[in-house]
């Protein structure tokens, strides 16, 4: 059995790519070695995350999360019990508001950002945007090896 929390929270300072950079350094060796998978949404101010793996895991996480300098008022959105992982092939996704993808998907439904939709909505678009990522990087990778 899996656990899957989502998390919104606030960020001290403005996002920039030092701070994804920041999270990178620290939250996939983390996720890697505790066989945690995630999704980080961002904006220019705030966070919303997926969080997977077995329940002490994400609890842990969650712990370094709600204590990480770089959030503020970190709500756990929701936390539910998962037979599969919904994002087991990424330890660490990683989608900005800019994401071409992300944003396509969001105008067609009238929203110009994950936060307005309500969490399993959020989620619903989330796993639509990162399995057609999935899908292109399959693609180019067998493309790259029949080159």
């Amino acid at each position: 059995m899996f656990v899957q929390a989502i998390y919104e929270s606030k960020a001290r300072a403005r996002i920039t790519e030092s701070t994804i950079g920041q999270i990178k350094t620290t939250a996939l060796p983390n996720n890697l070695s505790h066989a945690v998978t995630s999704i980080l949404y961002y904006d220019d101010w705030r966070f919303l995350q997926v969080v997977e793996g077995r329940p002490a895991q994400v609890v842990e996480t969650m712990k370094q999360i709600t204590t990480n300098p770089i959030h503020h008022s970190v709500k756990l959105r929701l936390m539910t019990r998962q037979s599969t992982r919904g994002f087991g092939s990424w330890p660490l996704g990683i989608l900005s508001v800019e994401d071409f993808e992300l944003r396509r998907t969001l105008k067609n439904m009238g929203y110009k950002n994950l936060f307005q939709l309500n969490v399993l909505d959020a989620v619903k678009v989330i796993k639509r945007t990162t399995g057609r990522k999935l899908r292109t990087m399959n693609s180019l990778e067998k493309r790259a090896l029949t080159d």
